[in-house]
């Protein structure tokens, strides 16, 4: 076995380990998601993110049991194992592309429903005291907190809600209060204590913001995929000439 074939094999199969870790970690995120998935749900209304959550938990399993076969397929030099994990990369790779083709048409779509759900549930059904409503108010307080907006469009909103009419002297609920000010008890008597932007608004910048990163996530996994596919198909021509030599 010469030197370049030997480090081919090892190099193939530590980046399977790596995919193999990988996928324990993608599973780890979906079932997460999948448990918080109830909050971003009722704001979109769709069940977009439940399932976004089971696609990455059948995804973990599928991306795990990849690098359990190269990882075989390297260390054991067998051809067969070897050409069946070409097709599963080759599979998932595609599969990668038409997931983020899908996501990217029906982006308009989640706006949508994004924005009509936030402006119902700040209008009338924050602060109501039936099941459906308490999810929904819980739902809203998670979203201003973490995406750091307050109603709708604003905090004016709150003055023509539901809400506003069970209480007295407040401007906006307490998960509108700024973070700096949001221990004070009497934070949402103030406008100024409130955020100023609107969750529509805020939640579109949020994920503007962050798509730099999954994209550039995105573009490194593809590279990876392609480099394993090439050494895969590498490994296998030196594995045949080895044994035609033989």
């Amino acid at each position: 076995m010469d030197c370049g074939h030997k480090c081919l094999k090892y190099l193939l199969f530590l980046f399977n380990f790596l995919f193999w870790v990988l996928g324990i970690v993608v599973l780890g995120v979906g079932i997460y998601s999948r448990i918080k998935s109830s909050n971003y749900d009722t704001l979109l209304g769709d069940g977009g993110i439940s399932s976004a959550a089971n696609i990455l938990i059948a995804s973990g399993i599928f991306v795990s049991l990849i690098g359990f076969v190269g990882c075989c397929g390297a260390i054991k030099e067998s051809k067969p194992m070897l050409v069946i994990y070409f097709i599963l990369v080759l599979l998932i790779f595609v599969l990668e592309i038409a997931a983020g083709i899908l996501a990217y048409t029906k982006k308009d779509l989640m706006e949508e429903h994004l924005t009509k759900n936030l402006n119902t549930i700040v209008s009338e059904n924050y602060g109501k005291t039936d099941t459906a409503s308490k999810g929904m108010s819980k739902a809203l307080d998670w979203f201003q907190e973490q995406v750091k907006c307050c109603g709708s469009n604003g905090p004016a909103d709150w003055s023509t809600s539901y809400w506003n009419s069970t209480t007295t002297g407040l401007v906006g609920p307490k998960s509108c209060c700024k973070a700096a000010v949001a221990s004070n008890a009497d934070c949402n008597k103030e406008l100024a204590n409130l955020y100023p932007t609107g969750c529509v608004a805020a939640g579109k910048d949020f994920v503007k913001s962050h798509l730099w990163q999954v994209g550039g996530v995105g573009v490194g996994i593809a590279i990876i995929q392609v480099l394993v596919m090439a050494a895969a198909c590498s490994l296998c021509r030196s594995i045949a000439k080895e044994g035609n030599l033989a």
